[in-house]
């Protein structure tokens, strides 16, 4: 290539010789064959891929040899992902230059990175919670972009109380997905709401009562169940008769507890049992006699015990001998009262006098007449 001294030699017939120099330019203008093919390449994980000329070239030749292979493009990342023309520029060794097209397909096969955390959720007066992906997240990334964030549950009742395997999947902008697990544990730690009632009990013949939380329960709620209802006091006696204060507890069914305060009024509507005998009393010198309320009563009893026994008459005299109606009034310890009747009857030794029975206005009754014979005597 380039400039060649030739010497021509000029010989004649007869042998006479001559020379000239001659220089001879020899040039190359034929252009390579360039020869393309289409590619395929991968970013990487921070989103970038490069090639080169040789990926490009698919075999270009030269009649004299090839200098030189070159692209326009060399460099991808996230924005070229798809299709890429890409020129091959073939340069031969006499600067003969041609080009030719290159398809270069740019992929991003790579998976994002995803990154759970576990998380605490609480129930509310309703037991319900809920979720979104953004919780469950810790940080996932991706080379070239996150497209999506989703869950496989996100809703939560009492059912779920506890811990609960949830699946967070990652979707990149390219359509690659991962996936991590995390747990999410479910709490429920609204307390119950616990309604009293204020209630009255009657204490039994025995003098006792028994109650249940039932009764004092006024319609407690919980958002996700109650498990019990328990009273501190459930047993009565005497001595509890008036206002008792009842504390009620309702546990629901994770163990939260609230409390309400009743009024348990204890009351003693029991009558006592009224007994009574029939005593005889005699009359003195005097012509009197009286008797306790002790006498008269034959052992009455009450549930809760007695508080008074009276009697309506406890003074007799002469106009009295005989058969009398009295009676006993038992009063308890809480005003309950019941009556007995008894018949108080006498026999009455007279100085001066005897006992005259007789029919009158009210029955039959006994009169003192005057004795002249001062004679002592016996009357029934």
């Amino acid at each position: 290539m380039g400039s060649n001294a030739v010497v021509l030699t000029v010989t004649d017939v007869n042998g006479n010789v001559s020379t000239c120099n001659s220089t001879v330019t020899v040039e190359d203008n034929v252009a390579p064959i360039a020869v393309c093919q289409d590619i395929t390449v991968q970013l990487d994980g921070s989103g970038l891929a490069s090639i080169t000329a040789i990926q490009i070239d698919n075999g270009s030749t030269d009649n004299c040899g090839i200098a030189s292979l070159a692209i326009d493009i060399s460099s991808f990342d996230c924005s070229d992902v798809g299709s890429n023309a890409v020129v091959l520029t073939v340069t031969d060794v006499n600067g003969n230059v041609s080009t030719c097209n290159s398809t270069v397909t740019v992929e991003d096969n790579v998976a994002p990175i995803a990154v759970c955390q576990d998380i605490t959720v609480q129930l509310d007066g309703s037991g319900l919670a809920s979720i979104t992906a953004i919780q469950i997240d810790n940080g996932s990334t991706d080379n070239c972009g996150i497209a999506s964030l989703t869950i496989d549950i996100s809703s939560f009742d009492c059912s779920d109380v506890g811990s609960n395997a949830v699946v967070l999947t990652v979707t990149d902008v390219n359509g690659n997905v991962s996936t991590c697990n995390s747990t999410v544990t479910v709490e429920d730690n609204v307390a119950p709401i616990a309604v009293c009632q204020d209630i009255t009990v009657q204490l039994d013949g025995s003098g006792l009562a028994s109650i249940t939380a039932i009764q004092i329960d006024n319609g407690s709620t919980d958002n996700c169940g109650i498990a019990s209802l328990t009273i501190d006091i459930s047993s009565f006696d005497c001595s509890d008769v008036g206002s008792n204060a009842v504390v009620l507890t309702v546990t629901d069914v994770n163990g939260n507890v609230s409390t309400c305060n009743s009024t348990v009024t204890v009351e003693d509507n029991v009558a006592p049992i009224a007994v009574c005998q029939d005593i005889t009393v005699q009359l003195d010198g005097s012509g009197l006699a009286s008797i306790t309320a002790i006498q008269i009563d034959n052992g009455s009893t009450d549930n809760c015990g007695i508080a008074s026994l009276t009697i309506d008459i406890s003074s007799f005299d002469c106009s009295d001998v005989g058969s009398n109606a009295v009676v006993l009034t038992v009063t308890d310890v809480n005003g309950n009262v019941s009556t007995c009747n008894s018949s108080c009857g006498g026999r009455q030794c007279c100085t001066h006098c005897c006992m005259s029975r007789h029919y009158g206005t009210i029955g039959w009754q006994w009169t003192c007449e005057y004795n002249s014979n001062s004679n002592r005597q016996w009357f029934d």
